[in-house]
């Protein structure tokens, strides 16, 4: 009888706990067939991610009393191709962190999480596929720096949503360098407006000593507009690597629009080096055809221009200098 006594107390205690408490699992499993064709070579296969990220989390938030809340965030990302997890290690690196938030005055988080420039990205295509700006940004990294998508060590802010739709973001990492340097370490920062069809925003970020990139800075800015039948996409920004004394600039105008159970997305892109005229364009189109809340079939086609010294490819094929290219994703995802 003790001892059924005992596990009816720890049950009433676990239960208070969990009733005070709430963890979600979840997930978004995306596979896509991908077709890329350059005038040197061509390739056909098939990869995770061409819609949304492959990934699994965890989170939880603990109301604490009087409006306090903690809360943690654990996500991994992982290839559904072949089943391995990004880099070969299944871990958190898309995101890691621990919060406490008040609704009267913000939040501030702890540990790996998204960098403020990359927060700021205004895309039909996300980040991801062939049609995203994000995959064309190798000319960023060839010439000047493409941006950071993520940072480790990071102290985030994040301004109350009670502001009259302007929101902010206040953001410092640590490089942590074994020789007390400030080699990695950075700052970013974000502020925009966010009312019914209207969102705009700004960013701007600065990292010390990233590698043979040396002193590297992003700057953004980037706004949508929702008509109803239509949302229209703007976005311009800057690269810059002291290292290698280049400025490498990006312009992006998109469109979508929803058509019944789907949607339609568009987008033109630019990456540019200043004072040069290597330049890539790209051209965008794809559907996204929603078969429930939670699955979805899509497609996205892009053709790529390239100008001068410019060599990119999409999708894993290769072109010469100043070629084009294409790319075809075909895929479905399911989100969990």
């Amino acid at each position: 009888m003790k001892k059924f006594a005992t596990l009816a107390v720890l049950a009433a205690i676990s239960a208070t706990s969990y009733a005070q408490s709430s963890v979600t699992l979840f997930g978004v499993a995306d596979v896509a067939f991908q077709v890329g064709r350059g005038t040197e070579t061509n390739r056909t296969s098939q990869g995770s991610g061409g819609l949304s990220s492959s990934r699994l989390g965890f989170r939880g938030i603990e109301d604490l009393g009087g409006g306090l809340k903690a809360g943690f965030w654990l996500e991994a990302g992982f290839n559904l191709d072949d089943g391995t997890g990004v880099a070969n290690t299944f871990n958190f690196n898309r995101r890691s962190t621990v919060s406490l938030m008040d609704d009267s005055w913000g939040e501030v988080r702890l540990g790996r999480d998204f960098t403020a420039t990359y927060n700021n990205i205004y895309d039909a295509f996300g980040d991801n596929g062939v049609g995203a700006l994000l995959k064309t940004t190798s000319l960023g990294a060839n010439y000047g720096y493409a941006m950071q998508t993520r940072t480790s060590n990071a102290i985030s802010y994040f301004t109350p949503k009670n502001l009259g739709g302007f929101f902010g973001q206040a953001q410092y990492y640590r490089g942590e360098a074994a020789n007390g340097s400030n080699d990695g370490t950075g700052y970013g920062l974000r502020g925009g407006y966010e009312n019914g069809p209207l969102n705009v925003g700004v960013s701007y970020g600065a990292v010390s000593s990233l590698g043979v990139y040396g002193d590297v800075t992003n700057a953004n800015i980037g706004g949508s507009y929702d008509f109803g039948v239509a949302k229209l996409l703007l976005q311009a920004g800057q690269d810059e690597s002291d290292a290698r004394d280049q400025k490498a600039r990006h312009y992006l105008v998109g469109a979508t629009a929803p058509v019944g159970a789907g949607l339609v997305r568009a987008s033109w892109t630019r990456i540019s080096v200043q004072d040069s005229n290597v330049q890539a364009n790209k051209f965008a189109v794809g559907y996204v055809h929603n078969l429930s809340k939670r699955t979805a079939l899509y497609t996205t086609f892009a053709y790529l221009k390239n100008k001068n010294g410019s060599a990119l490819a999409l999708n894993g094929s290769s072109t010469r200098l100043g070629g084009n290219s294409k790319g075809l994703d075909i895929g479905l995802r399911h989100m969990f």
